[in-house]
């Protein structure tokens, strides 16, 4: 059952990533993905908190069943909306008049054979590639994250309850208002020049932890720059995710782009699996800076992608396929 769970979540998760490429407009990427990941990392926290308090209650199954009428509203939720002008809301609705264009879009996703022409042309370009690159590297630094509870309550002294509850509560909060600061900057100055300074920024955040090991006794200084690093790195990430929402095809907007999370959730467990090699070998203060030199790779591919290329040289130029309102219009 857990299997089946999963299954549908993942669809889930799937169409809504389909529905955001298909349907945001060049100015509204980096700010809706702001609201979006702020939403679920909200909604995680509430849904984890809460129902964690309510199972000791009600139980598992009271637990489970409570989970019935949240999940019916997330099902009607879509159900209130059309993606574009002349769509039927519900099957039995009269079918609105079709003209040449959207009969050639519905004649071109009839096969899978066509679906998957389209992947590998999407997967051509070099800002495509690239975004590859960039989401198996960009959780490498996640080495670390297993390191800080070792650090803090091992070394330092503190409780775990006193970890997580700083983990969980003033790190949580400062990520949230990460993403929603991250989005809005990212839509005034452009997605890349944001992830590159934040980057650099964060990076530079992370090796001066590493290299302050006298201040380590210090719990103002420690929660200082463990907010700053984790602030800087959720703007980074927010533009990330606009980045790759920007750099993929409208025509298989939820295959590539799930793909390119699938690879960054590759990426983080790459970085959980470094964790122990590492600190075999290293201590502290090291690991930190082999954190910082990981952030700064995903510098190196951010320089080289170019936001508008799928959207210069592809919309609209496949036959039987023409540009819908709406999808990917992308700019830098």
């Amino acid at each position: 059952m857990f299997l089946v769970y999963n299954i549908f979540t993942s669809l889930q998760d799937v169409s809504t990533d389909a529905l955001a490429v298909d349907v945001l407009q060049p100015h509204e990427v980096e700010k809706v993905n702001s609201y979006m990941f702020t939403s679920k990392t909200v909604g995680g926290a509430i849904g984890g908190a809460g129902l964690g308090t309510i199972i000791v209650f009600i139980g598992l199954k009271g637990a489970i069943l409570l989970q019935i009428p949240i999940l019916a509203g997330l099902m009607i939720a879509p159900m209130m909306m059309t993606e574009r002008p002349g769509e039927r809301r519900f099957p039995w609705e009269k079918k609105a008049e079709e003209g040449p264009e959207e009969d050639d879009v519905e004649a071109s996703n009839q096969n899978f054979a066509d679906i998957f022409a389209k992947i590998r042309t999407a997967l051509s370009l070099r800002s495509a590639y690239l975004s590859i690159v960039l989401s198996l590297t960009v959780s490498l630094h996640f080495l670390l994250i297993p390191v800080l509870p070792l650090l803090f309550v091992r070394e330092l002294g503190w409780t775990e309850a006193g970890f997580n509850a700083t983990n969980g509560g003033w790190i949580l909060a400062l990520t949230v208002l990460g993403y929603l600061v991250g989005g809005q900057l990212g839509r005034r100055f452009g997605g890349k020049k944001v992830i590159v300074y934040a980057a650099l920024g964060t990076s530079f955040v992370t090796a001066l932890w590493g290299i302050s090991g006298g201040l380590w006794g210090s719990t103002v200084w420690m929660v200082g720059v463990w907010s700053l690093k984790n602030f800087g790195w959720s703007v980074v990430m927010i533009n990330i995710y606009s980045l790759m929402m920007k750099v993929t095809w409208g025509e298989v907007g939820g295959t590539q782009f799930t793909g390119y999370m699938a690879m960054m959730n590759l990426s983080a467990i790459i970085g959980y699996q470094l964790t122990g090699p590492l600190a075999e070998r290293f201590d502290y203060p090291t690991l930190f800076l082999i954190g910082a030199a990981l952030q700064t790779l995903v510098i190196l591919a951010v320089l080289w992608i170019d936001p508008d290329q799928t959207r210069r040289e592809l919309e609209g130029t496949m036959d039987g396929v023409v540009e819908l309102p709406g999808p990917l219009n992308m700019s830098a």
